[in-house]
């Protein structure tokens, strides 16, 4: 849902070395630039799902990266764990030497990122978070990771970082859940962390597929359900819970930044 406060989108193709590329869109931010988020799109969903709520953490100073991952490929897909290394490497090196700054996105904001994904999206940018805390040198880290209603890959992407995720970055993790479905596979990943004690907010009024509803502007209208979501993820929420979402992640990502 663009608006006159934003300006169009930046969209790279970047070079991964282990082969082929990765299409980003970054968002610039609006006002005094505060740091980076990197928000990612679900299994067989594109960046453009979730280009409300980039828009809204970029109404707070937040640059935006949304990457389109494949969903269906067996290699340079979110099931191709080498592939997504490598990737997002290449993701956060782009704003070290300041490939998105060069075309007037994010120029000034600091090297802080917060992480945030739906649906298998939050295996991606938890494998992400975790290839970033592991970076030597003085690259800044992860400040914070925000899942919505995660959903674990083919092969266990989240479940193989868990690990070090739990020494490194629970502390800064917070997990939506929505009602079970078949499309979050009856709520298994979020029962499975929330077992391991995360951080797990309950949102039962609310589908597996409501992030993608959140809107640009805080005070909304959401944005209307795709249709085909709402007949495989079940009946859409209301528009006040996908507001009460949007205002949550809205706190949970501003909340990293100084």
């Amino acid at each position: 849902m663009p608006t006159s406060n934003h300006a169009a989108d930046l969209v790279l193709d970047l070079d991964v070395p282990v082969g082929g590329r990765v299409r980003t869109t970054w968002t610039a931010p609006i006002g005094e630039p505060r740091g980076w988020a990197w928000v990612q799109h679900g299994f067989a969903r594109r960046s453009a799902a979730l280009a409300g709520l980039a828009q809204l953490l970029a109404g707070d100073g937040i640059a935006v990266v949304r990457p389109d991952i494949a969903w269906w490929r067996p290699r340079r897909s979110m099931h191709d764990a080498t592939w997504l290394t490598a990737a997002s490497l290449t993701i956060a090196r782009a704003v070290e030497v300041g490939l998105p700054q060069a075309r007037g996105v994010g120029v000034g904001a600091p090297a802080v990122w917060t992480m945030v994904g739906h649906s298998a999206g939050g295996a991606v940018v938890a494998h992400a978070a975790a290839c970033l805390e592991a970076r030597s040198g003085d690259s800044a880290g992860v400040a914070g990771l925000v899942l919505l209603d995660p959903v674990d890959t083919v092969g266990g992407l989240l479940a193989g970082v868990l690990p070090a995720l739990e020494d490194s970055l629970r502390d800064r993790a917070v997990v939506h859940r929505c009602r079970p479905s078949r499309c979050n596979r009856q709520g298994a990943t979020t029962a499975e962390l929330a077992g391991r004690g995360w951080d797990v907010i309950d949102h039962p009024g609310l589908s597996h597929a409501d992030p993608e509803r959140i809107p640009g502007s805080p005070a909304g209208p959401v944005l209307d359900p795709d249709p085909w979501a709402a007949r495989v993820c079940g009946r859409p929420g209301s528009a006040e819970d996908v507001l009460a979402l949007a205002a949550a992640v809205r706190a949970e990502v501003g909340s990293a930044y100084p």
